[in-house]
């Protein structure tokens, strides 16, 4: 027979399970929801959600009248919604959905120091009404990728710690290795680095896989020479958008991958 003291222990280990099963604990947002973690950093403006456009676009009137504006999101890259074939990127659905729920709803922004992309879009740090970053939301959930596009760095270190999370979990867009492809537009990849050159482009890193990575000349002051060089023979985990680069010359014509800030330069630790 078990004692009485062995059945309370017994209890309280069941009921402790049940309440790690059932609370916000076991939820993927839960880091992102406690009060230390990505929470708004200075003075934010309330907005009203009118339209949401994919996993990182939508559209916002703002309560002083003003026209309504579309915001692109800073510092998080959601996978490509296909609007006309319905052809969507693993989870890109999955992340609009999430940005949908803040539609017609207000939330809080800030503006980034760099105010607009070459689409014409605003880009603003986004915040639900608890004033959480609603960027590390989507990234802790695997519903998008971290990036860093200087100045608009403010929340990296905790869009760091969010993607951190969703790549130990292997939630979302983390469930598959992240390979190379040699394909248009947004990717992260693992990389070996075969040479590091520079020229009046900037930083030009030859990798195994073929792809060509650039740290550019406008941004080379984030990279000293002696880490830039350092990278040579290193396995990285790379992120940014690529092109495919024509030339006349055959050994000029190559996959190009332009990186703007170390943040998108990440050893890979095997």
């Amino acid at each position: 027979m078990i004692n009485s003291q062995k059945k309370r222990q017994l209890r309280l280990a069941l009921f402790l399970c049940l309440l790690l099963s059932t609370s916000a604990f076991s939820s993927p947002l839960f880091a992102s929801a406690t009060p230390s973690f990505c929470l708004a950093q200075g003075q934010v403006t309330k907005a009203f959600v009118t339209h949401v456009v994919d996993g990182d676009t939508l559209i916002l009137k703002a309560e002083n009248g003003e026209k309504d504006k579309s915001i692109r999101l800073v510092g998080v890259n959601t996978p490509e919604l296909d609007h006309k074939e319905g052809l969507h990127q693993a989870f890109a659905w999955q992340a609009f959905q999430f940005l949908k729920s803040f539609e017609h709803k207000y939330i809080y922004y800030q503006e980034g120091p760099d105010k607009r992309d070459r689409y014409g879009r605003y880009l603003y740090y986004l915040f639900d009404i608890d004033r959480i970053s609603i960027g590390s939301q989507l990234i802790s959930q695997g519903l998008g990728y971290r990036i860093a596009i200087p100045p608009n760095i403010k929340y990296q270190s905790c869009l760091i710690k969010a993607e951190a999370q969703a790549q130990e979990q292997q939630l979302g867009v983390w469930r598959k290795k992240q390979q190379w492809q040699p394909q248009a537009g947004f990717v992260v990849a693992n990389v070996t680095i075969t040479s590091v050159t520079r020229n009046r482009g900037g930083w030009w890193l030859k990798t195994k896989q073929g792809l060509v990575i650039n740290l550019p000349k406008v941004y080379a002051d984030q990279w000293s020479e002696s880490s830039a060089f350092h990278l040579e023979g290193q396995r990285l985990q790379v992120r940014g958008w690529q092109y495919f680069r024509a030339s006349k010359k055959a050994e000029h014509k190559s996959w190009v991958l332009l990186i703007k800030h170390p943040n998108d330069l990440q050893l890979v630790l095997e």
